[in-house]
């Protein structure tokens, strides 16, 4: 009987046992390749994180915080996953968000969690997120945001009064408030048409219940991102009944269908007006693909879903801490009357955005915030070149440490990623980084410092920066300069502390404490 013969006769008495050994094999040979002869294999970190993504898994949404630990043991340049790279030095930025020529795609593992590739924000390939964006582009200018200013004052204004109008009474949950007043500017912005939610009592019902149950899931889509047509099979009144909370979202998903029907019909008039996001998107050079009717109703629910809630939170943090810290508020509160003449009539967005402690107080309330928390995978299409420096404690204990250069090359196709939480409390640029201090931002003359402003990571960097940076800063402005003039004086937080507003997991966004019953107040 031949070797191979015996072999097979062996496998069939032994199935069972073969069966098994084959999946054991297989999981201990792509082990061994990913620790020892993966071209990543001499990048520090643990020997898990190389071998398998479960020791992401394990993390869940506090993986960001495991970062931060194997920085603290690793040095700034660690394996994460078998394929990934993160970096925590912030002199690579530019090399892990480069601008300007460079092809940077995105991860397919940190997309799939949203489910809709076909959006600019979610774009895989460099050279399609260029095209989709050059579409958008005009429409977020700082010139096209400008013209927006007397809606964003209006809706500011009416915000600041719908407030007041609790004096006395209830109290106001501010998160749930803002959250209706950004919605209010960008569904005006994108579709002339706002939703009014600032009117509604209390604030609601708005976006910000339907959007913190899809930041609850998306870990889950992560790993499991088949469930994104499982969800869709169910029907709307199911849906509903297992979350009420959707119904907000159900709502706007109908109007933005309905938008792209009357941008179609727009289309066939001879004068070819057009005035929302959706005539954009249709009057512009793209290929026929994309301006299909569901990539366009896909954009518009991307672009209302992104600019509701980051600048929503964004503006209940700069209130938390302006409340918390009444120094604070006075000393904005004074540079606010002065520049609107001791009345308090809101000035100009160019007039607030050149105020130094204004400046210096959005700066610090966007450090403090994070923007996106979870890390930002880029997948670089030439070999990056990372170079850092390790400090290696001495072995007799002394406090004196030594400096090591450290060098790697990343090869083309493989994740680099760094998360802007540890950017932003990076002691050696913002030293005691847990506190809320515009003045770090303020140069020996009281102007506002220009270069911090290369470190703060809220908006991301380089190609894929966010679109919606200009409407952002412009609403940040407006509104908080409102709520200082109008309101500061007779908000008080309510049964409000730092842990409503600290980091405590990540849902792709940075979420509080889950028993956090938002940021609350009470007016005099």
């Amino acid at each position: 009987m031949s070797i191979l013969e015996a072999v097979l006769t062996s496998i069939r008495e032994h199935w069972l046992a073969a069966g098994l050994l084959v999946p054991i094999i297989y999981i201990v040979s792509v082990a061994f390749y990913r620790l020892y002869l993966h071209p990543l294999a001499n990048v520090p970190g643990p020997k898990l994180a190389a071998a398998t993504w479960l020791y992401e898994i394990y993390f869940w949404k506090k993986f960001v915080i495991e970062i931060g630990r194997l920085h603290d043991i690793y040095g700034p340049i660690v394996r994460i996953t078998p394929n990934e790279v993160h970096v925590n030095d912030p002199a690579l930025i530019d090399a892990v968000y480069p601008g300007g020529g460079k092809k940077v795609d995105k991860d397919p593992y940190q997309v799939r969690m949203f489910g809709i590739p076909d959006t600019a924000f979610l774009t895989i390939d460099h050279e399609t997120h260029r095209i989709r964006r050059g579409a958008l582009n005009r429409y977020f200018s700082k010139a096209a945001v400008n013209k927006i200013e007397p809606y964003i004052r209006e809706a500011a204004e009416k915000l600041c009064s719908c407030i007041a109008s609790y004096a006395g009474s209830d109290t106001v949950t501010i998160s749930v408030a803002f959250s209706s007043f950004t919605t209010d500017v960008i569904t005006e912005y994108l579709f002339a048409k706002s939703y009014h939610m600032i009117d509604r009592p209390h604030f609601l019902p708005n976006l910000q219940a339907g959007n913190d149950s899809l930041g609850e899931l998306l870990p889950i889509l992560k790993q499991l991102p088949f469930l994104h047509t499982v969800m869709r099979w169910i029907p709307q009144e199911r849906m509903l009944k297992m979350n009420p909370g959707m119904a907000s979202w159900i709502r706007v998903e109908q109007d933005c269908h309905q938008q792209v029907k009357d941008a179609h019909a727009r289309l066939a008039k001879p004068d070819r007006v057009y005035y929302t996001v959706i005539d954009e998107l249709l009057h512009a050079d793209l290929p026929p693909e994309e301006k299909r009717d569901d990539r366009l109703f896909l954009e518009a629910v991307v672009l209302i879903n992104a600019a509701t809630e980051t600048t929503s939170w964004n503006l209940s943090l700069a209130t938390f801490y302006l409340l918390h810290q009444p120094h604070t508020l006075a000393t904005l509160r004074q540079e606010l009357l002065t520049a609107s003449g001791d009345s308090l009539e809101l000035p100009s967005l160019t007039t607030l955005e050149n105020l130094p402690y204004l400046q210096a107080t959005v700066a610090e309330t966007l450090r403090h915030a994070y923007g996106v928390v979870q890390r930002l995978i880029r997948v670089h299409q030439d070999p990056v070149h990372l170079r850092s420096t390790v400090k290696i404690p001495n072995r007799d204990g002394s406090e004196k440490v030594q400096v090591k250069e450290v060098s790697y090359v990343i090869p083309k196709g493989y994740s680099l990623s760094m998360t802007s939480l540890w950017i932003h409390k990076n002691p050696d640029l913002f030293p005691d980084p847990d506190k809320f201090a515009p003045e770090r931002w303020l140069d020996a003359e009281g102007m506002k410092r220009k270069d911090l402003d290369r470190y703060l990571m809220s908006f991301s960097k380089g190609t894929r920066q966010c679109l919606g940076i200009n409407l952002a800063y412009a609403e940040l402005y407006i509104c908080i300069a409102a709520v200082v003039l109008r309101l500061g004086d007779q908000l008080e937080l309510f049964e409000t502390d730092r842990s409503d507003v600290e980091f405590d997991h990540d849902v792709f966004a940075m979420r509080p404490k889950p028993e956090t019953k938002g940021i609350r107040v009470t007016v005099r």
